[in-house]
């Protein structure tokens, strides 16, 4: 009786981890193909408003760059324990688009999907 528990806890667990998995992946799917041209629009702006990028920057964002949807700005210097900051929300709560610079130079833009804003970073 007991192996058969075991084996229904273990089975319900596994249909809610594929569930949520699945739910995660269409999501972020979804999100992507519906914020990608804005993301790009905004990721070119912001670049060619930097002084310090290097020339050719904004030919990086285009459609047919690498492009992810996390929780936070991983890019934003801020400590998880420092809640009275400005920006934490942005760092731990914002939904952000990703997209990561295609050619040689390795940049990153975080476009904050409640906001609107990008953020661009090297790594």
């Amino acid at each position: 009786m007991r192996i058969v528990v075991i084996g229904l806890v273990l089975l319900a667990g596994l249909k809610v981890w594929t569930q949520d998995r699945m739910y995660r992946s269409v999501t972020g799917e979804v999100l992507i193909e519906a914020y990608r041209e804005r993301a790009i629009e905004v990721c070119r702006k912001q670049s060619a408003k930097t002084v310090h990028t290097a020339a050719g920057t904004t030919d990086l964002w285009g459609s047919d760059s690498e492009a992810e949807v996390l929780i936070g700005n991983p890019g934003l210097d801020v400590a998880i324990w420092d809640t009275q900051n400005p920006r934490w929300d942005e760092r731990f709560r914002h939904p952000n688009l990703i997209l990561t610079g295609a050619g040689e130079a390795r940049a990153r833009c975080a476009y904050d999907l409640r906001d609107g804003l990008a953020t661009l970073s090297t790594y």
